[in-house]
């Protein structure tokens, strides 16, 4: 989890670049769990940001494919009901 932990001495500015880099390139929106109450509220990232506002079904997951998940060094799943990496892993 090497560049999560950098983002925690990151400034403000840089992590928000950071995020905005990882939601570009996100595929929360291609998951068969995605729905659209989600897509309507614009929900994504949801390993960063947490679990959804938005009544999810556990259909399947993808989120160990993402491009986000290898980048970052995540290692858990189903985010959008779970909730963040960092909450999963109990920090």
């Amino acid at each position: 989890m090497e560049i999560a932990q950098k983002m925690e001495k990151m400034s403000p500015d840089e992590k928000k670049q950071v995020m905005m880099k990882n939601r570009s390139i996100c595929i929360c929106a291609k998951c068969p769990s995605y729905t659209t109450c989600m897509k309507v509220k614009e929900e994504l990232l949801f390993c960063s940001t947490g679990k959804s506002t938005c009544t999810v079904e556990k259909k399947a997951c993808i989120c160990p494919s993402c491009p986000v998940t290898g980048m970052m060094g995540l290692s858990h799943a189903y985010y959008c009901i779970k909730g963040s990496e960092k909450e999963q892993r109990g920090m």
